[in-house]
């Protein structure tokens, strides 16, 4: 999967978007189907364990800040080729407990963009090769 880093201009743009999509609930879906073979849907793991749901999700993507943007990456996705997914994290209060989060999102545009929450869920644990990285970390909302 090509990573990238967009711009902040860009990185807004593509949160805008997000956020205008949030109050049209039937333009937003999560990924919550089990994984093919033997791999584990991590949202679904989570979302299962922590009791959490769509409008719980929701009000976390809301938030989201081009601080919190790591980076973007395209799809490997044979059915999506050319589009592009983008990786967010942030520490949140989820039941109780911070969680540093892994935000993996998508806008489909087909006659109609939709939001597809590809993947949130904590970060892995014990990686810090693999943890996430904020270029803009000190950037205010522009």
């Amino acid at each position: 999967m090509a990573e990238y880093q967009c711009t902040r201009e860009e990185v807004q743009q593509f949160l805008n978007r997000v956020k205008a999509l949030i109050p049209q609930k039937d333009k937003v879906t999560i990924n919550i189907s089990p994984w093919k073979g033997h791999k584990v849907n991590k949202t679904l793991t989570y979302m299962t364990e922590t009791g959490i749901g769509l409008e719980d999700i929701l009000n976390v993507l809301y938030k989201l800040q081009v601080c919190h943007y790591s980076y973007t990456a395209d799809d490997r996705n044979i059915h999506f080729k050319g589009q592009q997914v983008w990786i967010f994290g942030l520490r949140k209060n989820i039941v109780d407990k911070d969680e540093d989060l892994y935000i993996k999102l998508k806008i489909l545009t087909t006659e109609e963009d939709i939001l597809l929450i590809m993947s949130f869920h904590p970060e892995n644990p014990g990686c810090d090769e693999q943890r996430l990285q904020f270029p803009y970390k000190n950037t205010k909302e522009i």
